[in-house]
């Protein structure tokens, strides 16, 4: 299988010690250098709001301060890489957060808030935009289950049925839904995951994209839900796992990041500052799959 050559990991890693985000690097030195959980936790706590819930910008594409349940998504996935439990204050904030937020007719949360629109963000982040249910809300719904002590039990049990039903009855073919569901089955109990893993592996058949010709397009690569050997969907696309990787290794750009396959389309000052975030942020969840894949 191909591998990133040792050339091509320093780079890497001096484009996230010099050019990313403090989280990104924060994160970066955590993961792969042995540093430290509660420098990841000083970063982090720059995007979190007095609300509980984080926001700020810590998603690139849109850069309004109010929290976002998009966000809070993120901020919570990077609380639980760094191993903090229930007893950390600001997993308690952001899931009260999440608890005050949640939309009882829609049975979930609405993806941005109004103040998305005061800010500069990408053409797609508008308010009241026709997003599938489960992005985000199976991912959160997921996020619940894995700090569930601070959740009411019936709350989650009524959840659980909810997001199981909706998921094989109304799911979509939408690619970033897929990814959300696929984080929700990661913390689903054995037993509901179940009940969803065949709606999901039918929906990442049609969804993920399998011509190699594409995959320098904006689009849902095979690697972007089979992010390790163990993912559930590894035997679906085991075949087609290393041409990916070796169209991630030769993707790398001259500075050492991966690059956005988007643009936002106006605010083209700010977008170049967004860019260079994203470049960050794909560059280390390109070396997590690519070290997952050895």
């Amino acid at each position: 299988m191909e591998k990133l050559a040792t050339e091509q990991y320093l780079q890497a890693t001096d484009f996230l010690k010099t050019e990313a985000r403090p989280l990104e690097k924060a994160l970066f030195e955590f993961e792969f250098e042995n540093g430290s959980r509660e420098q990841v936790l000083e970063e982090l706590k720059v995007y979190q709001n007095e609300d509980g819930g984080f926001g700020n910008g810590l998603e690139p594409d849109f850069r309004c301060e109010a929290s976002s349940a998009l966000a809070t998504t993120i901020g919570l996935q990077h609380l639980i890489r760094v191993g903090a439990d229930e007893s950390e204050p600001m997993v308690q904030r952001a899931i009260q957060y999440a608890l005050k937020t949640f939309d009882e007719e829609k049975m979930g949360w609405e993806i941005v808030p109004k103040e998305v629109e005061t800010a500069p963000r990408a053409i797609w982040w508008n308010y009241g935009g026709d997003w599938p249910w489960g992005n985000p809300s199976a991912e959160m719904t997921g996020l619940l289950h894995h700090y569930k002590g601070l959740v009411p039990k019936e709350f989650l049990e009524k959840l659980t049925a909810y997001s199981v039903a909706y998921t094989n009855e109304e799911a979509t073919n939408d690619f970033h839904e897929l990814q959300c569901l696929v984080k929700l089955m990661r913390e689903l109990p054995a037993e509901e995951a179940e009940k969803i893993s065949a709606r999901v592996r039918e929906i990442a058949h049609r969804s993920v994209t399998t011509d190699q010709e594409k995959w320098h397009d904006y689009c849902l690569l095979p690697l972007q839900v089979v992010s390790s050997p163990t993912s559930f969907l590894y035997e679906d696309f085991k075949d087609i796992i290393p041409a990916n990787i070796q169209h991630l290794a030769s993707s790398q750009t001259e500075n050492g990041s991966w690059e956005p396959t988007w643009a936002w389309g106006r605010y083209e000052d700010v977008w170049e500052i967004a860019k260079q975030e994203w470049s960050g942020v794909l560059t280390l969840d390109n070396l997590r799959v690519l070290r997952a894949f050895d």
